[in-house]
């Protein structure tokens, strides 16, 4: 399952509504944070089934905030009491494209049963990544985004590598930057996908202070591998000494297709909080 399905299955509920030695080689010197999150996309195979138990093992581990990327055939308020229950919080969720076009109230309903602020726009299909594409979705996260806001909502985008390159001579990722009004639409910058694309994520700061209110932290092997934070060779330490500056206030553990997810974000917090 991709993370266009599995968003989609949290359309559902919303209707209802209406570990290796390199884990030590690289300890943390610069904290910008006090406690983690982890984005469930990590865990869906676990969550689908059995949600009670899966966000326990990930309370368990330490983390104390969860990024929904969709919620299966689950009750949210039902999800919600048992995270209080456990002491485990969602400031962010993950919310299909689709529904921000045409749902846009009963996602922000669903986000005030689970006490979120902010709602991330996770992706773009392929066939809407043309330059008009890219310019319908600012206009998009800027009138979406004012309603947010009104609501008591940040409303933001998260990129993947696609988003750095250049279309019709413009990057699409600067486009959005410039078309969107920042006080209203904010940016969620995954650094893995950055490493990827080739681009310094610190650049970005610099070019937009205080628009990324959150990070997706993933590890990067000079091969393209995804692997567990601490696994990889993407410097955490010199992008999060710039993290204040960025505006950045979450931080979510992620891996798109861990062999075990649980020892995945497992490995990753021991990392990032060693």
């Amino acid at each position: 399952m991709n993370r266009r399905q599995f968003i989609r299955n949290s359309s559902a509920s919303i209707a209802a509504l209406a570990i290796g030695n390199s884990l030590w080689a690289k300890p943390q010197t610069e904290r910008p944070y006090t406690e983690l999150g982890v984005q469930l996309y990590t865990l869906r195979s676990l969550f689908e089934h059995d949600y009670q138990g899966t966000l326990q093992r990930v309370a368990e581990i330490g983390y104390k905030d969860v990024e929904f990327g969709g919620y299966f055939k689950h009750d949210p308020r039902a999800i919600k009491g048992f995270m209080n229950d456990i002491g485990l919080s969602s400031n962010s969720s993950h919310i299909q494209l689709a529904d921000v076009e045409n749902n846009f109230d009963n996602v922000m309903e669903i986000a005030s049963v689970m006490e979120q602020t902010n709602l991330i726009i996770p992706w773009l299909a392929p066939e809407r990544r043309t330059l008009d594409g890219y310019k319908s979705l600012a206009d998009l996260l800027n009138t979406r985004g004012e309603k947010a806001k009104a609501a008591g909502f940040t409303l933001a985008y998260h990129n993947h590598e696609f988003e750095f390159a250049t279309v019709e001579g413009i990057v699409p990722y600067d486009l959005l930057l410039e078309r969107t009004d920042p006080d209203t639409v904010a940016l969620e910058i995954d650094l893995f996908w950055c490493d990827e694309a080739g681009v310094d994520p610190v650049a970005y700061f610099n070019k937009a202070p205080g628009r990324f209110i959150s990070c997706h932290v993933k590890d990067r092997t000079k091969d393209g591998k995804m692997v567990a934070v601490g696994d990889g060779n993407i410097d955490f330490n010199r992008i999060f000494k710039h993290a204040k500056k960025a505006g950045l206030k979450r931080f979510y553990v992620e891996h798109d297709n861990p062999e075990n997810p649980v020892t995945s974000v497992k490995r990753s917090f021991e990392y990032l909080m060693a």
